[in-house]
Order: structure tokens, then C-alpha cells, then sequence
């Protein structure tokens, strides 16, 4: 990658005095738009950001959340990927309460700072294409509905762009500072989800194609070979030449001695004026980077109190689990072992992860068959919200390739990384979201920068050529796509958030609005009655009921599943996301398996709140609703999970309450 005028394109002046402060006054100008258009991305962010209900993927996250809060035991398990947002999380709640926008903030930060990474590549890119970069990864419609989401996409995504472009940053400035903020990038989007280990791979197939293409076509060369020759092994040569003289050199030195050696070499390291310095200092950064990445990663994985043993039942103290975080910082000796543990059980679960993708997935026989139905639905993601960058995106690679006298290396990478992602996520995962098309999204929004800037430069070469007809064609169409993204993403993230028709919603994600059900159990839980605040029948559904009742009797009521689960009286996962909501409201939840029982209960304690499935045909609604209570049916899912929701009189529904009658 170059960073000259040539390669940049017109959009910057060539050198000279005047040109170089066009160029600075220019320079401001990209900086305050993208840094105008982070805080507009920021706002769409975090506006009504807690309106929408708690995802069950968010509301199991946020329920493992508020037990390490509460007794300090955390451990990494790769059910519910990386730990960065548990951490941050552990932090905020405590500060700023329980509740949707706080499990929230980490993302919709980070996803609206993500457009200040177009400055990272600005001595590639033009100008405009730097703003257009900025503007699709703030106003992109998967981008923002994601960042307004507790899932971990977005933030490997930001993590590992913005690491890249550090790499970039340091190959354009050569400042050592750049590859310890790569570090300290890539384990944060380690630290994030498991597949940033396949940005790596991704980089590592854009890398090789750049090379096939740069030895293929070797421009002021006769070969790709002849390239080699005259480059990269003409350098390895003559400094392998000169060693046996500077080594010869040394010995016949009359000081010379292994202690004489060594101060020397020493010197000479530490002197960055000579060779040897040189050598070091680009043997000694690049392993310090690799130290930041290794260090930040074991803070971030390190287990905390008890580890997993204070997950499952029966709890394990603290003082008894394994060598955790604090106690190694507290007794360095231990140090050594928290990171062979930590890295080895890191990398078995890395390992776990990786291994069920090469399962077939789409409910489908063979890989094939899975891939095809994934791919399928992934390309209506982009054709339904990113429609317009991806087409921009192709039509700027095929302008970079076929239409510029060197194509620019940073945009061609970008487009293969990003045109593989679109190939390789559908075949890498078991359970599809739209969440995936973030990972192709990130990268593809450089080569349709490139594209945009191409049409606004039309635009602009239409006004100075006095060409008003071809002006108005450009002005109107960027308005056109200007007004297309902002509906789409207006409509998709704001107003059908939990719409069954919006692709970017998962399935379970509930389709209606629980806020009535949550300040119905507040209040419930606020009365401080005798007995259960919110009860949960089960009746014909409740065929592993007596099981789980065994569980809680033998441990005390403390778990289920094997896991510290509340209720545990609870079908616990197909609870969600009201677990969530019952903790942060603190209410006191029980079970019940009969209809008699649970009429006893509602006619003598009159617990606030009583919950049933809708396809449950042994509630017994008409004696529940002669107890006091009122019912309204609420859609658990985005489609086909209805449930009953009977709020006691003495409790009340809010007036704004809405429900399926």
C-alpha cells in the first residue's frame, strides 16, 4: 500500500506549498465530518435504546451478569462468547442499575464510535471516500440495529477493523505506537467472540491473493520473480553477506571478550543510529505487541472467585475453586499457572466452538445443503438493509481493478475479506442471525466508499464543466440513496424492531413489548406479601416438572440444569427472557404443576402475577380470573410462543398496557 498523491487519487493536490496547506485545511475538514458524523452515530444509538425487550440471548447474558456481580465467581464458558461485555457490564450495573439500556451501553458505544476508524486509513483513501467510509459504518441498518443489542458482533467487528487499521497506520508512519494498539485490539476482539480467530484467517486469504496478484503482475518487472530478486532477497542477501565481516570485525577488536561482546551488542541495540539497533527495535516492538495481546487476553479470561466451580451446584468457596485473577495478582507466584490454565482452557473452548460449525446447519442433511440455505438467507439480509453498499461495493472493487492505473492495495483487501465473509459465514455457523452479516458489512464498506466518492466526483466534475444536467443526476441520485438508507434503517431498527417481517430479527426475540408484564411484577415484588410475587404454572407442559422439583429438594433450591439457575423450579431456558426480569425486579418466584394448586394459591396468597402457555389447556383461566386476576397473552418469540399473563386486581395492569385479548 502507497501513500502517495498518485495512489490516493484526485481528490488531493499534488506537492508544493500551496498544495500541501490545500491539503491540511482539507485534512481538518475529513476530520470534523467523520468526527460530525460519530456523534450522529452515537445518538442513533442510544436513543430509546432500553425501549425494545430483552432479546433471550441478552437476557441470559445479563442474568450470568448479575450473578457475578452478586458473588464475584465468573468463568469464560464460549455458550455466551467472549467476556468483555461481562466486564464492562460488572462495572456499569452496579453504577447505573439493572436494566435494558445498561446491559446495552458497551455496544451502542463502541458500534457509534466504529465510524472514527475511517481516519485510520486515510492516506489511502480520498477524501470523500474517507466521509463515505465513515457514513456506512454509522448509518448502515444491520450496524445500527446490532449496536442497539447485548451481542457481541459489533464489538469484534469495531475491535478488529479498528486493529487493522492500526496495522495501516503503523506501515504508513513506521511509529511503534500503532502495533501496541493493534495488540491491545485484537484481544479485545478475542476477549469479544470466538470468531475473531476467522478475521485472522480472512487477512491472512486477503494477504495471500494481494501477493498473487502483486507477483503476478509485476509492473515495473519482468516477473514476479525478478520482483523477488530485486527486493525482498537482495535485502535478505546482502545482510546475510555482511555477517561473517562484522563478526570477523568483532573478534580481531582488541577489547574483545564475551563480556566485551555482550556490552557492546548491548550498545549497539539500544543505539538506534546502527544496524543492530534498527534490528532491534524491529525484533523488540513487534514482541512487545504480542505481549500486550497475551497479557490483555489472560486479564480478560482469567476465571474470578471460584471460577466454573461457583456456577454450578452445590457452590464452592471462593478460597476453594481455581488459581483465579485476584489471587495471582496478589501472590505473583501463582502468576505462571493462571496463564498456562487460563490460555490452555481458552483455546479448548476456541477449539469447541470451531468444531460444531462443521456441523450441517438450516435443519439440513449434508453441509452443502446448510450452506446453500444460510447463504440464501444471508444475501436477503443484504438485499433488504445494506442493498445500497453492497452494490457500491461492487461497483468500487470493479472500478478499483479494472478502471484505476494501480489498483490500491488497502481496497482490494478490504473487498476479498469482505466478499469471503459473505461466502464463509453461512458454512461456519449452526444457528443463523442476521447479526452475521455485520463481519461482512465492516469490510465491504471500503470498497463502497470508493464507490459513492466515484459518483459524487462525477457530480463535481459535472458542476465545473458546467454540465447542470449531469450535476442534478448525480445530486438527486445520492439524495435517492441517502433517503433509501435512512428509511430502511429508520423502519428496521426504530419502528419494526420486533417485527416477524424485519430479517434482521431473531427469532427469539420476543414480538411484543413486555413492559406491561415488567412493572406489573415491579409492583408485585414492591408489595412485600407473604408468599410467591409471581408464580409459573406449568400443568400439561410441565412433563420434566417433578424432575426439577427433585433437583430443587436436593440442593436447597439454589439450582437446575447443573447451573445456578433462578427459579430453579423453572423450565428455566424456555423461560426467557423473565428471569432476567424477575432478578433485576427482585421477586420472589415459584412453581406450581396443578390446577388446584395454583387456584389454592391465587384465592388464599394472591401471588401478583401468574404465568401459563397459551396451549396449555388446563389453566384454569375462568377460576383464576373469578380470584381477582385479569389476563392478556404476550408473544415470547418473533412467532408461535404465546403466553398468559394473569395480573392480579390488587396489582393492576398499566393503562397503557397492550396485549393479544
Amino acid at each position: 500500500m502507497s501513500a502517495s498523491a498518485s495512489e490516493t487519487g484526485g481528490d488531493r493536490p499534488p506537492g508544493g506549498t500551496a498544495a500541501a496547506l490545500l491539503h491540511r485545511v482539507r485534512s481538518v475538514g475529513v476530520v470534523r465530518a467523520v468526527i460530525a458524523i460519530t456523534v450522529l452515530a452515537l445518538l442513533a444509538r442510544l436513543v430509546f435504546l432500553g425501549a425494545r425487550t430483552a432479546h433471550w440471548d441478552e437476557a441470559r447474558v445479563a442474568y450470568w451478569i448479575l450473578h457475578t456481580i452478586e458473588t464475584g465467581d465468573f468463568a469464560y464458558r464460549r455458550i455466551i462468547h467472549g467476556p468483555v461485555v461481562q466486564h464492562v457490564n460488572h462495572v456499569l450495573v452496579p453504577l447505573l442499575g439493572a436494566n435494558d439500556f445498561v446491559i446495552r451501553l458497551p455496544v451502542a458505544v463502541v458500534g457509534g464510535l466504529l465510524p472514527l476508524t475511517a481516519l485510520l486509513f486515510r492516506e489511502h483513501l480520498e477524501d470523500a471516500e474517507t466521509v463515505a467510509l465513515a457514513l456506512f459504518l454509522g448509518a448502515n441498518a444491520v450496524l445500527l440495529y446490532y449496536s442497539r443489542f447485548m451481542r457481541s458482533d459489533v464489538l469484534v467487528a469495531a475491535f478488529m477493523f479498528a486493529g487493522f487499521g492500526f496495522l495501516v497506520r503503523f506501515y504508513d508512519t513506521r511509529r511503534f505506537r500503532y502495533l501496541y494498539a493493534l495488540g491491545a485490539a485484537v484481544a479485545l476482539g478475542f476477549g469479544s467472540k470466538e470468531n475473531a480467530a476467522v478475521y485472522l484467517l480472512t487477512w491472512g486469504g486477503a494477504t495471500a491473493l494481494l501477493a498473487d496478484q502483486a507477483l503476478y503482475r509485476a509492473r515495473a518487472y519482468d516477473s514476479g520473480t525478478d520482483l523477488l530478486r530485486a527486493t525482498w532477497l537482495a535485502d535478505a542477501w546482502g545482510w546475510l553477506r555482511a555477517v561473517p565481516g562484522r563478526l570477523a570485525a568483532w573478534t580481531r577488536d582488541e577489547t574483545a571478550g564475551i563480556g566485551s561482546w555482550g556490552r557492546r551488542l548491548g550498545s549497539a541495540l539500544r543505539d538506534p543510529e546502527t544496524r543492530a539497533g534498527r534490528v532491534g527495535r524491529w525484533l523488540g516492538h513487534p514482541v512487545g505487541a504480542v505481549v500486550v495481546f497475551l497479557a490483555l487476553t489472560v486479564v480478560i479470561y482469567a476465571p474470578r472467585g471460584a471460577g466454573a466451580a461457583g456456577l454450578h451446584y452445590p457452590p464452592v468457596p471462593a478460597d476453594q475453586g481455581a488459581v483465579g485473577l485476584y489471587e495471582a495478582l496478589g501472590q505473583p507466584t501463582l502468576l505462571p499457572d493462571l496463564v498456562v490454565d487460563t490460555l490452555r482452557d481458552t483455546a479448548d473452548q476456541f477449539g469447541e466452538w470451531f468444531a460444531q460449525s462443521s456441523d450441517p446447519g438450516c435443519q439440513k442433511d449434508n453441509v452443502i445443503d446448510g450452506w446453500l440455505c444460510f447463504l440464501g438467507r444471508f444475501l436477503e439480509v443484504m438485499r433488504d438493509h445494506t442493498l445500497v453498499l453492497g452494490v457500491f461495493a461492487v461497483l468500487g472493487f470493479l472500478y478499483e481493478r479494472y478502471a484505476r492505473a494501480r489498483s490500491r492495495n488497502l481496497v482490494m483487501f478490504a473487498a476479498m475479506a469482505g466478499f469471503v465473509s459473505i461466502l464463509g459465514y453461512p458454512l461456519g455457523t449452526d444457528v443463523f442471525g442476521a447479526w452475521l452479516v455485520v463481519h461482512a458489512v465492516v469490510p465491504l464498506a471500503i470498497p463502497a466508499s470508493v464507490g459513492v466518492a466515484r459518483l459524487y466526483r462525477w457530480g463535481v466534475e459535472a458542476v465545473e464543466a458546467g454540465d447542470g444536467v449531469g450535476a442534478a443526476v448525480a445530486a438527486v441520485v445520492l439524495l435517492l440513496l441517502a433517503g433509501q438508507v435512512a428509511l430502511v434503517a429508520a423502519g428496521s431498527v426504530y419502528t419494526n424492531d420486533t417485527a416477524e417481517s424485519n430479517n434482521l430479527v431473531q427469532y427469539a426475540q420476543p414480538a411484543d413489548d413486555l413492559d406491561p408484564v415488567v412493572d406489573a411484577v415491579e409492583r408485585a415484588a414492591a408489595e412485600e406479601r407473604e408468599g410467591a410475587d409471581v408464580v409459573l404454572y406449568y400443568g400439561a407442559n410441565g412433563s420434566d416438572y417433578d424432575e426439577r422439583q427433585a433437583i430443587v429438594s436436593t440442593t436447597g433450591g439454589w439450582s437446575t440444569n447443573q447451573l445456578l439457575t433462578r427459579p430453579p423450579c423453572a423450565d428455566w431456558f424456555n423461560t426467557l427472557p423473565l428471569p432476567w426480569y424477575f432478578r433485576t425486579a427482585g421477586a420472589n418466584v415459584s412453581c406450581d404443576d396443578r390446577p388446584s394448586l395454583v387456584v389454592n394459591r391465587a384465592q388464599v396468597h394472591a401471588p401478583g402475577v401468574i404465568v401459563a402457555m397459551e396451549s396449555d389447556p388446563t389453566v384454569p383461566a375462568e377460576r383464576l380470573e373469578a380470584a381477582g386476576y385479569e389476563r392478556r397473552t404476550f408473544g415470547m418469540r418473533t412467532y408461535g410462543y404465546q403466553v398468559q399473563f394473569y395480573v392480579h386486581e390488587r396489582v393492576g395492569w398499566a393503562a397503557s398496557a397492550s396485549s393479544n385479548p
